[in-house]
Order: structure tokens, then C-alpha cells, then sequence
């Protein structure tokens, strides 16, 4: 599964690549939260978008992994008080019937 996504980012970033190097002499006016950026190039609007959505990306999958932790760590815990309670009730003496 990691072949796989390495091979998927591989080809994001080829494509991203190709899609610079074939617009970088096209130059675009930008308008972005009030602010006016003129005559930048295309290739660097695509680099900047492609940058802040891996940030995006990473945000997110870091605050799931701290979430998947938290709850993986809990479940260990309850699964040792089981195995503990499991134990305790494997070594009680047995009860003659009368």
C-alpha cells in the first residue's frame, strides 16, 4: 500500500512538475483576501496552491493520527484490565459441588 501511494505522489508531483514548466512564461494578476499581487507567474500560483493543499492535507491526517492514538492507547489499557481480570478469574480455586 505505501508502493502504491509513493508511486501516486510520484505522479502528482511529475504532473505538477510539467504543468510549471509548460506555463511559466504566462503571467496572471492575483486577488486574494484584499490583497492584489500583479503580473506574477502562473508556474509560482501553482506551486504556492500546491504547497498550502499539502499543508491543508497535513493538518488534517495529524490531527487524525492523534485521534486514532488516543483511542488505539485506550483500548490497550481496557484490553490489559481485561487479560488482568481474565487471569484473576483463571486462578480461582474450584468449588466442590455438595
Amino acid at each position: 500500500m505505501r508502493f502504491l501511494g509513493l508511486i501516486f505522489v510520484i505522479l502528482v508531483v511529475g504532473f505538477m512538475i510539467g504543468f510549471m514548466v509548460l506555463n511559466s512564461q504566462t503571467r496572471v494578476d492575483l486577488d486574494i483576501f484584499g490583497y492584489r499581487f500583479i503580473d506574477i507567474s502562473l508556474a509560482m500560483v501553482c506551486f504556492y496552491a500546491f504547497v498550502a493543499g499539502m499543508v491543508f492535507v497535513l493538518v488534517f491526517a495529524l490531527a487524525d493520527e492523534v485521534v486514532l492514538r488516543t483511542s488505539l492507547y485506550r483500548m490497550n489499557r481496557e484490553n490489559r484490565g481485561l487479560k488482568k481480570e481474565l487471569d484473576a478469574l483463571r486462578n480461582l480455586p474450584l468449588e466442590e459441588e455438595k
